[in-house]
């Protein structure tokens, strides 16, 4: 378990693995995340896996497994699972694989296995679909194409 007001003013601190839950009221950090998370901006330096649900951000700076939910989710390395907002980016790291459904405004990811639904889609490898205004899948031979997408 975990609460913070703002870190460094949380208990247990930063430097803890969190499993079960985890309440952010303004900005929350911890090493690891294992569980359900609630939070204006919520950020685990390590993986994050599980349900996180936020008013502003989900970062995770490692790999993540689970649902993201909020304005901006954001996953550093491997990213298996679902992201839904205005911002989603799983996988951003080169070499890190998403195998995810992205819906939202923007949506982005290094390589992503899976679908991304959005006014703006792009990946650097993908296996899978993009639906909406821009699609760019930048390793193809036709790497720009308007409402649908797709690499198999």
């Amino acid at each position: 378990f975990m609460f913070s007001i703002v870190t460094p003013l949380q208990v247990p601190s930063s430097n803890f693995d969190v499993g079960g839950l985890r309440i952010n009221a303004i900005y929350g950090e911890c090493q690891n995340f294992d569980g359900f998370d609630i939070s204006t901006v919520g950020r685990a330096r390590g993986h994050g896996n599980g349900l996180q649900v936020a008013l502003l951000a989900n970062i995770v700076d490692g790999d993540g497994l689970g649902l993201q939910i909020a304005p901006v989710n954001y996953v550093s390395g491997s990213y298996d699972g679902w992201q839904i907002g205005a911002v989603n980016y799983g996988a951003a790291k080169p070499q890190s694989t998403a195998q995810a459904l992205q819906i939202g405004f923007f949506n982005g990811s290094d390589f992503i296995k899976g679908c991304q639904i959005g006014v703006i889609n792009i990946a650097r490898e993908m296996i899978g679909l993009q639906i909406g205004v821009v699609n760019v899948i930048q390793n193809k031979d036709v790497p720009f194409l308007p409402i649908i997408n797709c690499y198999f």
